[in-house]
């Protein structure tokens, strides 16, 4: 079994490995406000407590505000590993670097979870494609580098679309109700971005309930299991909301509260009220797609897609133009391989016919035509879930940007990570199954690209990433 299990253990270890490299070699707040969420992680180890969102403590002078406001998971263990690293450790860097290892972890596990969704869902050497797609981003190892709250929200959306899998092998059981309760308490305690898998994993549990199992239009069953996932997640994620609800006068989500300390303490400029926006500046939402702001170097939807793929410091830390375009002409390839089998993948509902032969007593042929209802397919279901899942993450960075704060950050857009690499690798498959017919070729056509992206993915790190800090 171990043997069995040793290719995996050393490439976890190594994913490991790659992501404390990125996280070890940067000071302090070198990437995007690792010093304003420290100060919660500092908070939270001095005084041994959870602090209230506008507390002058950690209350930026510049914004007004302090991501206490938001959820606070990682921070929270990332207190416990900083204090154990200060008692055992005088450097003063060692309660940052072990603040850190929290989303060294969640990258691990993330990979572990893509591992697990490759293998069930793709063959053997396009899983591994999936898996690399996924774990060597430059963009995703980076989130998982620094002390934030985007590693734990994609390692959110891997655990659920584990168990939207689980659901769609075994159905819906008490287990694995129980788990993706467990998963989803973890997305709310994440990031506000990836609360789009809460809602389609609604979707996907009363559809596959409903319309995909052989006993069609089972309420009970999905009120009964419905009860016992939203009694999991009230248990595990509760405290949270109600201390908000406490502490902001019903505020569950503190957002309210938070924009309200900001137009209080932040800077003139920086207050709500008086940011400049596309939408103030009366601009048409495709306006500011394409918009290029004066020091920019690309517009709005190109900076966000190469943010994606990988920008870092306080993205100012740019890869070169041409290596950022190689990367998205490997996903392109992937979209277009996906257009190919759209409605295979998508469209399954509707009428099927079912021709049956019979003789009768003179000995001529009857075809006999029965039209039936055709069922959903779970697979099917689970596609566009999974493509909602995906598209949510843009539709709120592109309100966000647009009324709220002008940004281009692709980080914003990270739990997409997983449905977005699952369609391209998709794309690949469709594309190999039509136009490669020999089995050798498909396979080193993977490796192939999969040994590229990695040494890529390496040589990011040498060549873009570390010189900053040397």
């Amino acid at each position: 079994m171990i043997r069995k299990k040793l290719p995996e253990i050393l490439f976890l270890g190594t994913v490991f490995i790659f992501l404390l490299c990125w996280a070890v070699i940067q000071p302090l707040n070198a990437s995007p406000d690792e010093g304003m969420r420290y100060q919660i992680v500092e908070y939270i180890m001095k005084h041994g407590s959870l602090p209230h969102g506008g507390d002058p403590e950690i209350r930026n002078e510049f914004w007004g505000i302090s991501y206490a406001f938001n959820p606070i998971l990682p921070y929270i263990m990332g207190a416990i590993l900083g204090k154990a690293a200060s008692l055992l450790s005088a450097a003063e860097m060692a309660p940052v670097i072990a603040a850190r290892l929290v989303n060294v972890f969640f990258g691990t596990a993330t990979a572990f979870l893509t591992l697990k969704i490759g293998k069930r869902m793709f063959k053997k050497e396009a899983a591994v494609f999936f898996t690399v797609l996924v774990c060597f981003l430059p963009g995703a190892v980076f989130i998982h580098s620094y002390i934030n709250t985007d590693s734990i929200a994609v390692f959110s959306a891997a655990w659920i679309v584990w168990c939207w899998i689980k659901a769609m092998d075994k159905g819906w059981n008490v287990k694995v109700c129980i788990e993706l309760g467990a998963a989803l308490s973890v997305c709310a305690l994440s990031y506000y971005n990836a609360y789009g898998f809460i809602l389609c994993s609604v979707f996907f549990f009363c559809g596959s309930i409903l319309l995909c199992e052989g006993k069609r239009w089972n309420y009970k069953k999905m009120l009964s299991l419905g009860i016992l996932i939203t009694v999991v997640i009230i248990l595990l994620t509760g405290w949270w909301f109600i201390r908000n609800g406490i502490l902001y006068h019903g505020d569950i989500l503190g957002m309210n509260t938070s924009s309200e300390y900001a137009e209080l303490y932040a800077r003139e400029d920086l207050k709500p009220s008086n940011r400049m926006t596309p939408q103030k500046m009366g601009m048409g939402i495709t306006d500011m797609f394409f918009w290029i702001p004066g020091e920019w170097k690309c517009n709005w939807l190109t900076t966000v897609a190469v943010s994606f793929v990988g920008t870092f410091g306080f993205m100012d830390i740019f890869m070169p133009r041409i290596w950022s375009a190689v990367y998205c002409l490997v996903y392109a390839v992937g979209i277009l391989g996906m257009l190919l089998c759209i409605r295979q993948q998508f469209f399954v509902s509707g009428k099927e016919k079912e021709v049956r032969r019979r003789r009768d007593k003179s000995g001529t042929t009857l075809f006999i035509t029965i039209r039936k209802e055709r069922r959903w397919d779970t697979k099917n279901l689970f596609h566009i879930c999974m493509l909602i899942a995906m598209v949510i993450p843009f539709i709120l960075l592109v309100k966000y940007a647009y009324s709220s704060e002008f940004q281009a950050q692709g980080r914003y857009l990270m739990p997409m990570l997983i449905p977005f690499m699952y369609f391209i690798t998709l794309g690949y498959e469709n594309i190999m199954d039509r136009f490669v017919k020999k089995e050798i070729y498909r396979k080193w056509t993977y490796i192939i690209l999969s040994v590229l992206y990695i040494i890529s993915a390496v040589a990011v790190y040498y060549f873009v990433f570390k010189p900053n800090y040397s």
